[in-house]
């Protein structure tokens, strides 16, 4: 039995390292590409027009994908956040479920019977 649980978890440690180490290959060769790709684009804008102008159009261009893909972070956070919250809320619920049925319910209401006889009695006293 402990076996299968470390196997486990070693194919999913295996798992995530691949995964870690493609991710890592691909961002690399982005940015490699993405710098090529600028350089390019900058010796191309310069054929046309100023060195000035190159740098507001390619820095604009670069500025607003920054800002783009930010705005898909802070979604897609919203979005994990707001998952989040439903989860608890669902977790919340099963738990005030489970409280007021079955045994836990009845116990709660025999309580609540005896406190009530006995708030009768100091009462008539």
């Amino acid at each position: 039995m402990f076996e299968y649980v470390t196997d486990r978890v070693a194919l999913k440690a295996t798992r995530t390292a691949q995964t870690a180490a493609i991710g890592f290959g691909a961002m690399l060769c982005l940015i490699v590409g993405g710098a090529f790709l600028a350089v390019a684009f900058w010796l191309f804008l310069l054929t046309f027009t100023s060195a000035l102008v190159a740098c507001l159009i390619l820095g604009s261009l670069l500025f607003g994908l920054g800002l783009v893909l930010i705005a898909a972070l802070s979604i897609r956070a919203r979005a994990i956040r707001r998952q989040k919250r439903e989860a608890a809320l669902r977790a919340q619920a099963m738990q005030q479920a489970q409280v007021t049925g079955g045994v836990g319910g009845i116990a709660a209401i025999i309580m609540a019977f005896v406190n009530g006889l006995n708030a009768g009695k100091q009462a008539r006293h």
